[in-house]
């Protein structure tokens, strides 16, 4: 008798619906094949994983510890599957992406094009958040891979593939005729008198500021509207007396326009450093390396915004 996936599955379903009954409708079993499918995992490993006591059904220690393995092992068996699927009928499968605010302005409407029009109807989920979260589901197997920046990763990351794709420039921009526009040069400290509108920091990119430029620079006091929208803040700044901090490149279309311009206020050193990030543990996917190359070629169009936009060194 050996573990099958079957029964790591059902175990999984038990782990997070805490109910046997529960476990089994979603698993489309009835009760009594539900139930001896977990006793035959139990007999196999030589352990109980469940504490069965009436209504409650937590798991042992042991049995937490099964869990986190029996994910990575369904996980990993999809994604053999899905690979399979690819190289026999062209079947794209499907992609899990997470992304942070900027990478998501600049690449989500196509990617979500290109997904359409793929051959083999590939099933893709953009996902944001905090970044934090983020990570842990892409530790977790609830995400493939992640597009975000470099300095929000933590420090020790040994399981993680780490994969930078382009390095775009961050500026500070405002409307046409803002007061800030006639100073030349303009002082980090300037930007205190006005709304600074800014999808968030990294602590990294916030301490960098703080040293280069002291405490009135700490993100805390510096950012006062935030959004994961970066297409909200870029409207509110073409509107109002606001002032956009962050990458250039989502801003093209209405610096083209002359509906914004970049302020004269040196940005060297605050590059943003967007990365691919994937588990180190991984079933090779052709679909999900293919869409990093295509995310790679879209990054490296938009880093060409800095000659566009005439920014400060």
């Amino acid at each position: 008798m050996s573990t099958t996936i079957a029964q790591l599955r059902h175990f999984i379903a038990l782990a997070d619906s805490g109910s046997f009954t529960r476990a089994a409708d979603s698993t489309r079993r009835s009760q009594a094949a539900f139930s001896r499918s977990i006793a035959m995992l139990e007999a196999h490993l030589g352990a109980a994983l469940v504490e069965r006591s009436g209504q409650r059904n937590a798991l042992t220690p042991i049995g937490r510890t099964v869990l986190e393995h029996a994910r990575q092992v369904v996980a990993q068996a999809d994604e053999l599957h899905q690979v399979v699927r690819h190289h026999v009928s062209g079947e794209a499968g499907s992609v899990r992406l997470g992304m942070s605010a900027t990478p998501h302005a600049l690449l989500g409407s196509r990617l979500l094009h290109m997904a359409a029009g793929q051959a083999g109807h590939m099933r893709l989920q953009l996902s944001g958040g905090p970044q934090a979260q983020q990570i842990q589901a892409l530790r977790d197997r609830a995400l493939d891979a992640l597009v975000m920046d470099q300095r929000s990763l933590p420090g020790a990351h040994a399981d993680l593939e780490v994969h930078t794709l382009a390095e775009l420039p961050t500026g500070v921009l405002v409307r046409p005729g803002h007061p800030l526009a006639q100073r030349h040069p303009v002082r980090f400290a300037d930007l205190t008198e006005f709304a600074v509108a800014c999808t968030g920091m990294s602590a990294a990119m916030g301490r960098l500021l703080v040293q280069r430029l002291g405490l009135q620079a700490h993100p805390d006091t510096l950012i006062t509207l935030g959004s994961e929208s970066v297409a909200d803040l870029l409207d509110v700044v073409s509107h109002t007396d606001a002032v956009y901090l962050g990458i250039v490149a989502p801003a093209a279309p209405l610096l083209a326009q002359g509906r914004l311009v970049a302020l004269d206020i040196p940005t060297q050193g605050l590059q943003s450093h967007i990365a691919w990030v994937q588990r180190v543990a991984r079933t090779p996917n052709p679909v999900l390396d293919g869409i990093r190359g295509q995310v790679q070629a879209w990054l490296g169009e938009a880093g060409s915004i800095e000659q566009a936009a005439d920014l400060p060194a």
